[in-house]
């Protein structure tokens, strides 16, 4: 079934926006992982710091790889 504009099959939408919700959760939960362990002392409070550059760049990252994949397909 077409999405409601054309271009795009529904399924297809929805299994790359589990794959965003997926990505997402995973960076919350590493997220929440650096900043106990900077709480406690055992990494240097940088690193917690420039996680959400980091984090950028990997949603970068995944957004590239998903527009390469699929530009064959439509």
């Amino acid at each position: 079934m077409q999405g409601p504009f054309g271009g795009m099959p529904l399924y297809d939408l929805k299994g790359l926006l589990y794959r965003i919700i997926i990505l997402f959760g995973v960076l919350l939960v590493i997220y929440g992982v650096l900043w106990l362990l900077a709480e406690l002392g055992i990494i240097p409070a940088i690193i917690f710091a420039i996680f959400p550059q980091i984090v950028l760049i990997l949603i970068g990252i995944f957004i590239i790889y998903t527009a390469y994949t699929r530009r064959n397909n439509y």
